[in-house]
């Protein structure tokens, strides 16, 4: 038995830039309420700490119409992804946001603007949605089977059964 430390080598560090693309699940480290642009549409500004090494990535979020006219709820889709989506037509607790975790899909891209213009940075490519559970969330799924097949089952059932007068003989005691 050793009695006194040996160097090992120290830890693995961290590799300096983006992480390769792919699938990852966050923590929401901050998210502050959303903003109103002067063309009308929402943006939130979240910052994402990737699972389980806590690198930051910031993901700004957006509502609103896009350049060709069309409706998008990008804030709405990432409230959905963290679990965090009130009833529709209600205000969001937005403290409540920090904290929650999902999973997101990221890419690299160059930045373009900000102190890392030119350099590749990850960007959330998009948010996956939970699985949604219980009733009204899963299309109806049509019967796997015929009515005269339920029939004709439940017929050859009642046939193999035993009759109720008929009692046991191999009762133990």
């Amino acid at each position: 038995m050793n009695d006194s430390y040996k160097f090992g080598g120290g830890d693995e560090r961290k590799a300096f830039g983006p992480l390769p693309p792919g699938d990852y699940n966050f923590a929401v480290a901050e998210c502050p309420e959303p903003y109103q642009k002067d063309n009308g549409n929402w943006v939130l500004n979240v910052r994402l700490s990737i699972l389980p090494g806590g690198e930051t990535v910031f993901a700004p979020v957006w509502s609103g119409t896009d350049k060709n006219g069309d409706d998008r709820d990008g804030i709405g889709s990432f409230l959905v992804a963290v679990n965090r989506a009130p009833k529709v037509g209600q205000e969001p607790n937005w403290a409540k946001v920090v904290g929650a975790r999902g999973k997101c899909r990221l890419k690299v891209e160059i930045a373009q603007q900000g102190a890392l213009a030119g350099k590749e940075v990850n960007k959330v490519h998009y948010f996956y949605e939970p699985k949604q559970i219980g009733p009204g969330t899963q299309p109806e799924q049509p019967p796997t089977y015929s009515k005269p097949e339920v029939k004709k089952a439940a017929s050859t059932a009642q046939a193999a059964a035993v009759p109720s007068d008929v009692e046991p003989d191999d009762i133990p005691f």
